[in-house]
């Protein structure tokens, strides 16, 4: 079994001219590599700006490159909250922002990157309980009628027609939803930030800001570097170089597991239209065949320090509970990564202390970080702004200052409110 993630052999990383060193000067600072990061700097050199990427590690080593690869419109939380909330018109606006976010990855994908692996077959959002299906209906309903997004409902009676699992009550079809092979897509948008003029630099820890007469600052580990603007794209792996942020954004844990090649009849009979497939747990299940038909299954199974061995059976045991046939089948890779969450369960994006930034995707990150990225690029160099997100109150999560002490209280709670009836 491989401890790596599986997208790593199956996208290796190109070739991208890294940096050894800081450059002597450079208009605007990017701290993260990921999908924001990349997109941003992507969007800034575009626009003329000279751009450098400071990653902490190696290019594409968080979120990015460990995700299952779900390309979605929405977000963790749903319509009938965003409406209850925000008021149908906002609501609206922030739904059509993220339906937004998949076209850009497609028109992406179209125009400079047509060997991702992207299928829209449609997200499946199964119903745990028959209470979730009613729930389902509902939020149906509200897609149509509010936000003018159509998806189907698939009865219990017609489950079979979409999986090959009994355990689930019904479920909801968005045909919006699709599948891409993350890590390829993270590299050919670093490859086109790359062209566009950025500058990487790998292994530097940015250690402390300040900015002065309109200018930043960047002290690292390699040197300290000047720059008119900041931008932070760190999501599930923000520290405290800018401390409000960090109270803002809390670190959860995804895990995955990936079989064996299953050949493309036991991978029919799996999941026959080969949608993305989430259910609506609050420690949810979420799984979909890869190109080269393994099963890629994963969950929030653990909050907190936990064995990886007790991870990977838990991934396991759940798969096998839903799919039978899949017994005996060996488990060729395992990984886990961090999930940027905030207390409204909404991605913000904004200016704060003179820092741009775009974080919180709760877990729908593909869409939603490759384009706020482009967005904040844009908006950095006077071409954009950052509405609607922009305009959500970002609150601190209380008593949060980076040890996020509470999260095995929040687990055992989700697992009480999953296991309830």
């Amino acid at each position: 079994m491989q401890h790596r993630p599986y997208w790593w052999d199956a996208a290796p990383r190109p070739e991208l001219g890294v940096s050894s060193d800081l450059p002597s000067r450079t208009d605007a600072v990017v701290i993260g590599g990921g999908y924001t990061g990349v997109s941003a700097a992507r969007a800034l050199a575009q626009a003329g700006a000279s751009v450098t990427v400071l990653e902490r590690a190696t290019l594409g080593a968080g979120a990015s490159t460990r995700n299952g690869g779900f390309v979605l419109p929405g977000f963790k939380r749903d319509a009938r909250w965003l409406v209850h909330k925000l008021g149908a018109v906002r609501a609206r606006e922030l739904h059509e922002a993220s339906r937004a976010a998949v076209r850009f990855v497609e028109a992406f994908l179209g125009s400079e990157a047509p060997d991702c692996d992207y299928r829209k077959s449609g997200h499946l959002l199964l119903a745990a309980k028959p209470a979730h299906y009613a729930e389902l209906e509902r939020e149906a309903e509200v897609l149509g009628k509010v936000f003018r997004h159509e998806t189907q409902l698939v009865p219990r009676a017609r489950m079979g027609e979409e999986l090959g699992a009994t355990a689930y009550h019904g479920a909801l079809l968005d045909p919006e939803g699709a599948a891409v092979n993350p890590a390829k897509l993270y590299w050919k948008l670093a490859a086109a930030a790359r062209r566009a003029g950025a500058t990487f630099v790998e292994d530097v820890e940015v250690q402390h800001l300040h900015r002065s007469a309109g200018r930043f600052m960047v002290r690292t580990s390699r040197g300290t570097l000047g720059a008119k603007d900041v931008v932070v794209a760190t999501d599930g792996y923000t520290d405290g170089v800018v401390g409000a942020l960090r109270r803002r954004v809390v670190p959860i844990g995804s895990f995955l597991i990936a079989t064996a090649p299953l050949g493309a009849s036991v991978a029919r009979a799996l999941i026959p239209r080969d949608r993305v497939v989430s259910d609506t747990r609050h420690l949810l299940s979420y799984f979909r065949i890869a190109a080269d038909t393994r099963m890629l299954f994963g969950g929030r199974v653990a909050f907190g320090k936990v064995r990886i061995q007790e991870v990977i059976k838990r991934l396991a045991d759940t798969m096998c509970t839903l799919f039978p046939r899949l017994l005996g089948t060996d488990v060729d890779y395992h990984w886990s990564g961090s999930v940027g969450a905030t207390m409204d369960q909404l991605p913000h994006a904004g200016v704060r202390d003179g820092v741009h930034y775009a974080l919180g995707y709760n877990g729908h990150g593909v869409a939603l970080a490759t384009y706020l990225g482009a967005r904040l690029g844009e908006t950095v160099a006077g071409r954009g702004n950052l509405d609607p997100f922009s305009r959500l109150p970002f609150r601190a999560v209380p008593l949060y200052f980076g040890r996020p002490w509470f999260l095995p209280i929040v687990g055992a709670w989700y697992r009480f409110r999953d296991g309830a009836r």
